[in-house]
């Protein structure tokens, strides 16, 4: 218990002061810094003969996909941001996997597909935080959005377990997770970007749409919850409690914002649609 509000205490104010107050250059290096983590954790988690090598070829592709997002408007324009990471990354995979198969340290191709998802996927996907953060006028309202909703969301889903849970959500993936938490789960999220509104109001001056605020904290929490659910699964498959301990008892990178992961792009797509 100790650990986790040391974490906890030590970790969201560090959090707050990279996303809102350091220049966006701070949240690239975290979102850089996360992504080369979350590659690491589903290599050594899902992965087989996964050599030092082969990590860090993953890691550094995936920190070359977030710059990549950061010097966006320094790239040629007729060149597809899929060749500074992505099919790079994809092409040096299989070829470590033609190479060393029928050795004793062969790549297979669950190998090559966790590197694939962990170095090219997540990037993309923690990437929007990224995004949101560089947006011209609410950079710093947007980039709370996927943390909002995934935190309260969480929170509100704890009690709501525990005061009316009853049947099981996914018994054989999360046996912890019931239908009154997933219900308790979307509620959160929504109340979460409607505090994110007041906020944005009082000190951004950010023009909130309260209505279209919760409907997306609503679906995008849907969202959420699958990847909580996804990465749930990987580990249930591997026979691991967690990624890593980073985070100490919290787990590791993909324990901590395994929601965060999927809810980043949704968001990301309502504010390029002009919904909030």
């Amino acid at each position: 218990m100790k650990q986790r509000w040391l974490v906890a205490v030590i970790g969201l104010p560090l959090l707050l002061l990279i996303l809102l107050y350091c220049p966006v250059w701070a949240t690239m290096l975290l979102v850089t810094a996360v992504s080369s983590l979350a590659a690491y954790e589903l290599l050594k988690v899902a992965g087989k003969n996964v050599s030092r090598e082969l990590i860090i070829i993953t890691a550094v592709f995936a920190a070359a996909q977030v710059i990549t997002i950061y010097c966006r408007d320094l790239l040629p324009e007729d060149v597809p941001a899929m060749f500074f990471g992505p099919l790079p990354l994809i092409l040096s995979l299989f070829a470590a996997s033609v190479i060393t198969y029928g050795k004793n340290n062969a790549v297979g191709f669950s190998t090559v597909s966790a590197g694939i998802v962990g170095g090219a996927f997540f990037p993309a996907m923690y990437g929007c935080i990224l995004l949101l953060r560089m947006h011209d006028s609410f950079g710093r309202v947007y980039v709370l959005a996927p943390f909002f909703t995934a935190f309260a969301g969480d929170s509100l889903a704890m009690y709501f377990g525990k005061w009316f849970g009853k049947k099981k959500m996914a018994p054989h993936v999360s046996p912890n997770k019931t239908w009154a938490g997933f219900y308790g789960n979307m509620l959160g999220s929504a109340l979460g970007m409607l505090l994110l509104g007041l906020i944005g109001s009082r000190f951004f001056g950010y023009t909130p749409n309260y209505i279209m605020l919760a409907l997306v904290g609503i679906v995008s929490n849907v969202f959420g919850q699958l990847g909580d659910l996804s990465t749930s699964l990987i580990k249930r498959e591997a026979g691991v409690k967690d990624y890593s301990r980073l985070f100490l008892t919290h787990g590791g990178v993909l324990d901590r914002f395994d929601s965060t992961l999927f809810i980043a792009p949704v968001i990301y797509l309502f504010v390029c649609l002009g919904i909030i």
